[in-house]
């Protein structure tokens, strides 16, 4: 698995590239590159992404997740916000649309509980064979190991006393990037879910992974299609 490449100097809006693209991280481009229209070849689209979102405790300290549900929104997204509690429907939501063959880019994004919530729905669709896209965690206070069927995850976090690094499930072939925010004095465990600039590179990263990988659900379609005629 490659890892990103170091994107922080601090105090800066970009500084990130996505090693995956090597393309630099900045918001023009994610503007640019979410509200893509589709050409005839039927590159894919913001709009068949399913972003689902947790917040932490009590729904208090994890209003980042609000902010972010509505950029997403804003650039063609269909995002939605829980509850951390909420975990199980979204799960179940998901393995429904996915049994019905509406098999679009599934995208979850959690804060501190939430972000321990966002390993739950992936063990339980883990059981059924169901990928997940990408997770994206934000300080996470008990990560599970990330199951096989997640392609790409990145975990946001500071050794602050409630975030951890996120480890490897044993048949994981993904990308798995552990971001250590601690040097950040300007971010906290109820801080970190709010940064524009972190806001800034998960969509970024969304958009990276829904041109690249759903192209290549795309091409494979095609090679399919040519062996049986």
């Amino acid at each position: 698995m490659s890892p990103w490449r170091r994107f922080l100097m601090i105090g800066t809006l970009c500084g990130a590239v996505c090693c995956a693209s090597g393309v630099p991280l900045s918001v023009a481009a994610l503007a640019q590159a979410a509200v893509r229209p589709a050409p005839a070849t039927a590159q894919p689209t913001a709009a068949q992404v399913q972003v689902d979102l947790l917040r932490g405790l009590a729904d208090i300290f994890s209003r980042g997740m609000d902010t972010l549900t509505g950029k997403l929104n804003a650039q063609g997204y269909s995002a939605r916000v829980f509850s951390t509690h909420a975990w199980p429907t979204v799960a179940r939501r998901i393995a429904d649309n996915y049994n019905r063959g509406h098999k679009g880019i599934v995208v979850i994004i959690g804060h501190s509980l939430g972000a321990n919530a966002a390993f739950d729905i992936a063990s339980a669709l883990d059981k059924q064979n169901i990928p997940i896209e990408l997770i994206v965690t934000f300080d996470a206070t008990q990560p599970q190991p990330v199951p096989k069927n997640v392609l790409h995850l990145v975990n946001f976090y500071q050794e602050n006393g409630f975030g951890k690094k996120v480890s490897a499930g044993p048949d994981f072939k993904g990308e798995l990037t552990n971001i250590d925010l601690t040097a950040d004095t300007g971010l906290s465990h109820v801080t970190i879910d709010k940064s524009p600039r972190l806001h800034a590179m998960v969509m970024r990263k969304i958009a990276d992974t829904v041109n690249k990988d759903l192209a290549q659900r795309l091409q494979a379609a095609k090679q399919r299609s040519k062996k049986r005629k």
